[in-house]
């Protein structure tokens, strides 16, 4: 079996990840900040550490994630340096790194975004940081994929996004539902999402790949999803507006069909089962 570095192992996708590459039978080499500071280790001393650990592939899950601003935190400029001296110190592992769909113009297209037609984007620091890296990489390491991740949720996640907040409220015997109802996301459950980064570590695929289900449903089926699955569907509310944000937000998996097999993703209906189970 492999010897996988994950970074970020101790995150929400990083803690599915382990669980995924342990049940596979990999070895997994899954250090904490006090054993590695990406963003303040030099790049001979993160080569060094890289080569004594004899990792054969790197899966780097590791960013700032603070829900509250993200998107705007100069320190995402920091994890851009990071991210490539990691990269530059494993030259000669499969590295895969993990971007998003903000990474596409998702107010411009008309359907799901698609790896080499759908427009680039960059609204924000953090789409634009993920974007520079995806560039750099393509100098700095000759294999390597680029996992973009679109929305995610499961064991782990973190109170006050989307599906918690929901699944809170409808335990508390709550009436509840979205803002905007009428936005399509495609929602992936993280132990879905964890199998699809491995599988595509261990594929030949270069480049950027979508992850994701491949269907967007609407908040308000999400609500609706949510409610049945805690046996309380009276409790869902419904509305259909969309108001200023990009109606569609899915991810098109013909490139991962045809590289990496069946995405194997199940829908929000029955994840949302297997989550609150």
């Amino acid at each position: 079996m492999s010897r996988f570095l994950v970074t970020g192992a101790s995150g929400f996708i990083g803690r599915a990840l382990v669980r995924r590459l342990g049940a596979d039978g990999h070895e997994v080499i899954a250090p904490r900040r006090e054993d590695l500071d990406l963003l303040g280790t030099e790049g001979p001393d993160l080569a060094a550490w890289i080569a004594a650990k004899g990792p054969t592939h790197c899966i780097h899950a590791a960013w700032y994630t603070n829900h509250a601003d993200y998107l705007t935190n100069d320190v995402n400029r920091a994890w851009v340096d990071a991210s490539l001296r990691l990269a530059d110190g494993c030259q000669n592992l499969r590295f895969v790194g993990l971007g998003t769909c903000l990474e596409y113009d998702v107010r411009s297209p008309n359907g799901p975004c698609r790896e080499d037609t759908t427009p680039r984007g960059g609204e924000t620091l953090y789409a634009r940081s993920k974007l520079e890296v995806v560039d750099a990489l393509t100098q700095v390491i000759g294999d390597f994929a680029w996992a973009r991740l679109f929305f995610v949720y499961g064991p782990g996640d973190r109170a006050g996004r989307l599906v918690p907040a929901m699944l809170d409220k409808f335990r508390a015997g709550k009436t509840a539902g979205p803002t905007f109802g009428g936005l399509r996301r495609d929602y992936i459950h993280v132990d879905d999402l964890a199998d699809q980064i491995v599988r595509i570590a261990n594929s030949n695929v270069r480049g950027a790949i979508n992850t994701g289900t491949g269907e967007a449903p609407t908040l308000s089926e999400i609500y609706a999803a949510g409610a049945a699955a805690l046996g309380r569907p009276e409790l869902a509310q419904a509305s259909k507006e969309i108001g200023d944000q990009p109606p569609l937000i899915q991810a098109d998996l013909a490139h991962f069909q045809r590289t990496v097999g069946d995405p194997g993703a199940r829908g929000i209906a029955a994840g949302l089962r297997d989550f609150v189970r």
